[in-house]
């Protein structure tokens, strides 16, 4: 093959300083996809071999084009010169099969169906989804028109080309190039037939009658064929990228190994010292190969369930929140991982026995904290590309695939053979909760197997999932453990009300003082924690507080969310140091935590004292959790209360709605009042509250402050899981009055109707819908023009600049606020780029790049401390709060 007619697949950059560039031809690209499908062919089923083989080979043979070699590729020697034409190229490549011999070719492999033909079109046409696809199918494309105009010369010596350079593809049926006249004459008509008449587009919902009538069997090839040639696409590119010669599946590790390594760790937790009396090992036998449901209490081991249940396949740990997340993947690295060394050569053993993965928005700079950033940015190269035998993530990262967004296909391919680790379930919200109801069907319709583990189960997540999934084996260690934990009794819990029925201003919300002389004088050698329902109460209790610790040598830390990366890890860091878990017997150190509900499943802590605004049941629990942990039976707490819940008289708890749904509060406080008041009526007076549709509370109010003001109550393990059941009952009871449970049932409803989400930002919007604003305090601007300054200097030039000024400046200095902004009229950080021309000579080039990164980073009057995080005035200018985590 002579330069002429050579076809380039991709031109990459292998050295950032010289510019030195190489290219990929199209059938060393195509090769390189075979030889990945080689590696996990194993995953699929015999009959599909051959149609995933096709769609590779023929996924990118539009590329052909000499817009694309000459305009967008640079290939200025290739013929012909004609750049006028510009189709999409996977969408050319549908034009250039001959499908006549895909069909011989598909029944020499014994496929007689011609419904995969149009699976293996579709897959080729949209392994790459444009939004301006949608354009194609309604409006069709000129440029058609173009191609079918052209002399006969142009069009043959495109198909001379494209034989010629796939010819060197292993194991190409040469004869399955074609231009396909009839269907080009088609499309470029003067009133065209729309392309999905030809081919399928497996996206969006307008589109769905053209699929109604195959069948689920068949969507689920479909969905493979096209999930394993995204996949194998996407990780050959990366390789070639990044000249790395890796696995696209990473072994996982002996099971047998990962038990004697996992009862270790139990051991070195506890003081059993075989697997008779270990309830890990007593239960995974008969749960390993099945759907399984884990209901049990807070610091019992579930992790190590979790990592038994998994191991020696691949799996997927989830969890909601990020602390939660790098926690676990710490605890997963100990037990999977072989070796951890330095950064060598990555085609060796040294990094194929890495077996842990970490994936969320900032795994980046977690990672690349360590010593070898080489190193740390092949790890999370290799999370992202999803080929290790073991990944802890965030649920964002998967969940919302269940909408169906473009390249759903790869995810869902990829749990056809892995398994879904879904913990703290309860944690996510309603809507939330049912995309990830649906996400596990799916995963199960696909062939793999879920675990759903939780310290509290809400009753409609646990009907739903029954009802979808092959009869899940439910372990329930309440149940299993009743008269243990009947008589394990660490909490005994007294309510507080504040009266704030006459305050009007900003200030509604507070501490009284008798609570703040109780925290200290409680604080001065005991750990004491408080948790408080927003930052605003958060940080003005830490401010009242501080000033008295300081002078009595009393520890204080405060956590919340609106803290930058790097000062939230300091501070999460001391606080695990400080309040680890167990507590030390012999430690008589005073010290205070002040958090957010961020506090409840993210950090691993032991306290002796909780004071807790009121929160719904479920979250109650949790909070409580952290406290006596080091007792795990025959506990039974006899001196004073160690459990404060704090009322508000007027809106019962600092969010005033906006951070937990008021009927949840309501509910939580009737079932107090029951365990108080034996002739307190709950059925009663809970069919009244739906009743009066949330209407009346002053009334309800007035009983808090007679019923549960002082009163005390001491709950059993147990008890406690009989009242969360109930709270859960409740809402299933009341479902059509429910505001709480008519998000989740509505979202069920969509995602059975086959919605499909048009874009991938689009889905995650719908699972997490809060916006998110990044924002840069206006007190910091001179070290922040300094550092980047600095960055340029030292970093632009960088493989992986981003990754860099993410880790130097994004960790350092910006806060993420949740929130919908009242005014869109606040400078973005990029006007500062101008001011640092006079520090440092910025190139145009790297100019762009700093405008480009900083666009959406947000200037904001507030002053922010490192100790107390960004100044709580800001919510002056966000119009409604969030969830804060």
């Amino acid at each position: 093959m002579n330069l002429s007619n050579s076809i380039w697949a991709k031109r990459k950059l292998v050295n950032q300083q010289g510019k030195k560039e190489i290219t990929i031809t199209l059938s060393e690209h195509t090769n390189h996809l075979l030889e990945k499908l080689d590696q996990i062919k194993n995953r699929l089923r015999p009959e599909l071999h051959q149609p995933v083989k096709l769609a590779i080979q023929l996924h990118d043979i539009g590329k052909v084009l000499p817009h694309f070699q000459r305009k967008r590729l640079g290939n200025i020697n290739y013929q012909p010169f004609d750049v006028s034409i510009d189709i999409y190229h996977s969408i050319l490549s549908v034009l250039l099969i001959n499908k006549n011999e895909l069909k011989k070719e598909l029944l020499n492999s014994g496929i007689k169906d011609a419904d995969f033909e149009k699976f293996i079109l579709s897959a080729v046409a949209f392994h790459h989804w444009k939004d301006k696809f949608e354009d194609l199918f309604r409006y069709g494309n000129k440029n058609f028109e173009k191609l079918m105009n052209k002399p006969d010369d142009f069009k043959k010596a495109l198909i001379n080309n494209l034989k010629d350079e796939m010819n060197q593809v292993n194991g190409f049926n040469i004869n399955l190039i074609e231009l396909d006249g009839d269907m080009l004459e088609g499309l470029s008509s003067q009133i065209p037939l729309p392309f999905y008449e030809y081919v399928i587009p497996p996206y969006q919902l307008y589109y769905l009658p053209k699929r109604l009538d195959i069948n689920d069997q068949k969507i689920i090839d479909w969905i493979l064929i096209s999930g394993f040639l995204i996949r194998c696409d996407h990780f050959a590119s990366f390789c070639e990228e990044e000249d790395y010669d890796l696995p696209i599946e990473i072994c996982s590790p002996d099971y047998e190994i990962i038990k004697q390594k996992t009862l270790n760790q139990i051991k070195q937790r506890s003081s059993l010292n075989s697997t008779i009396n270990i309830w890990q090992f007593q239960e995974i036998d008969s749960c390993k190969d099945s759907d399984t449901i884990l209901i049990a209490p807070t610091g019992v081991g579930k992790t190590e369930f979790a990592f038994l249940w998994g191991a020696g396949e691949k799996f997927f740990y989830t969890l909601p929140l990020r602390a939660a997340v790098e926690q676990i993947y710490e605890r997963a690295s100990i037990i999977f991982n072989d070796i951890k060394n330095g950064f060598n050569d990555v085609t060796t053993q040294a990094f194929v026995d890495e077996k842990v993965g970490l994936l969320h928005s900032d795994a980046d700079i977690y990672l690349i904290g360590s010593d070898d950033q080489e190193y740390s940015i092949l790890q999370y190269d290799t999370a992202r590309q999803l080929s290790f035998p073991i990944t802890i993530s965030t649920g964002d990262q998967f969940f919302p695939y269940a909408l169906r967004p473009p390249g759903y296909e790869k995810i869902y391919s990829l749990f056809s053979y892995s398994k879904l680790i879904v913990d703290e379930v309860q944690a996510y919200d309603p809507v939330a909760a049912a995309i990830i109801v649906k996400f596990i069907e799916d995963v199960n319709k696909m062939g793999g197997k879920s675990l759903l583990m939780t310290a509290t189960f809400p009753s409609f997540i646990e009907k739903e999932i029954k009802s979808r999934s092959a009869s899940p084996q439910i372990i329930n260690l309440y149940e299993k453990n009743k008269n243990k934990l009947e008589v394990l009794k660490k909490h005994k819990i007294k309510f507080h009300l504040i009266d704030n029925s006459n305050v009007r201003n900003e200030q509604k919300f507070f501490l009284n003082d008798d609570l703040l002389n109780q925290i200290i004088n409680l604080g001065r050698n005991n750990r004491v924690l408080v948790i408080l329902n927003t930052i605003a109460l958060a940080q003005t209790v830490y401010e009242k507080l501080k000033s008295i610790c300081d002078k009595e040598s009393i520890k204080i830390y405060l956590l919340h969310s609106r803290f930058t990366f790097n000062d939230k890890e300091k501070i999460r860091n001391e606080i695990e140091k400080e309040f680890q878990n167990p507590k030390p017997q012999n430690e008589k150190e005073g010290k205070i935590l002040i958090a957010t509900q961020v506090i409840e499943a993210a950090i691993d802590i032991d306290a002796d004292f909780l004071f807790t605004e009121i929160a719904p049941l479920d979250s109650l629990i949790q909070r409580m959790g952290r406290v006596l942990r080091r007792y795990r039976e025959n506990y039974s707490h006899n001196g004073d209360s160690n459990v404060e819940i704090i009322i508000f008289s007027d809106g019962l708890e600092s969010g005033n709605g906006k951070v937990y749904k008021t009927e949840l509060i309501n509910l939580t406080a009737m079932i107090f009042q029951s365990e108080i008041n034996n002739n307190f009526n709950l059925q009663e007076e809970i069919s009244s509250f739906y009743q009066n549709g949330f209407k009346g509370k002053k009334n309800r109010n007035k009983k808090f402050e007679l019923e549960l003001h002082n009163n005390e109550i001491l709950l059993s393990e147990f008890r406690k899981f009989e009242l969360v059941n109930s709270l859960y009952n409740y809402l299933m009871e009341f479902r059509d009055q429910s505001d709480y449970l008519k998000d989740f049932d509505l979202t069920l409803e969509l995602l059975d109707a086959g919605y499909m989400s048009d874009k991938k930002a689009e889905a995650q919007k719908k699972f997490r819908p809060m916006l998110s604003y990044q924002v840069i305090p206006e007190n910091r601007k001179e070290e922040f023009t300094n550092a980047i300054a600095e960055f340029c200097a030292k970093y632009i030039d960088q493989k992986r600049p981003y990754t860099m000024f993410k880790e130097k400046i994004i960790s350092e200095f910006v806060v993420s606020v949740n929130g919908y902004m009242k005014t869109t009229k606040s400078k973005t950080v990029s006007h500062w780029i101008n001011e640092i021309e006079g520090k440092i000579n910025l190139k145009d080039e790297h100019k762009r790049k700093l405008s480009h990164w900083t666009e959406n980073i947000l200037v904001v009057k507030y002053n922010y401390d490192s100790q107390k995080g960004l100044d709580r005035n800001i919510n002056q200018d966000l119009s409604s709060l969030a969830n804060i985590l």
